[in-house]
């Protein structure tokens, strides 16, 4: 934010998605200087954002207690997350440190990225392969609610056959 607030080619963007709950609204906001956002409102849709989409967006930004609630959530299951990928290491699975609420996780044992991710699907569990971004060997695994999060980690122990 000091950056964007000194810089005159400097753009901060956030979402509304994981922190407020709002990922199904597609909103967010961006930060920067007069110029930028002048340039953006001229590019932009005209309506890119709905009524209630924008009303939503003001609710959650008055609910800190939610906030909290899901920054406390993510931190104590992505610790946890992070702890059974590292007891899956001798099948090959890194968790890459993290502050965010996903950890990529690196399949460099007989396990592949692509065979995890087609049979996470298979279970239900919706992630992220990553060869469009040279990752090839990785998942981008979002931290969910505990039943989800242990189920993807059982899921991934009987994939690596742990």
């Amino acid at each position: 934010m000091e950056l964007a607030r000194s810089a005159p080619n400097v753009l901060v963007t956030r979402t509304f998605s994981k922190m407020y709950g709002l990922a199904a609204e597609r909103i967010g906001w961006g930060y920067a200087a007069a110029p930028i956002i002048e340039a953006m409102h001229r590019i932009r849709l005209p309506f890119s954002i709905t009524i209630a989409g924008t009303a939503a967006a003001v609710a959650a930004l008055g609910d800190e207690a939610f906030v909290a609630h899901t920054k406390a959530h993510n931190a104590e299951w992505r610790r946890w997350f992070a702890q059974e990928i590292a007891k899956l290491g001798n099948a090959g699975l890194r968790a890459v440190p993290s502050q965010a609420n996903f950890v990529l996780v690196l399949f460099e044992g007989q396990l592949s990225a692509e065979t995890a991710y087609k049979g996470l699907m298979e279970a239900g569990y919706i992630v992220r392969w990553l060869p469009g971004q040279g990752l090839p060997h990785g998942l981008r695994i979002t931290i969910g609610t505990e039943d989800e999060t242990r189920g993807v980690i059982a899921a991934l122990r009987a994939l690596a056959g742990a």
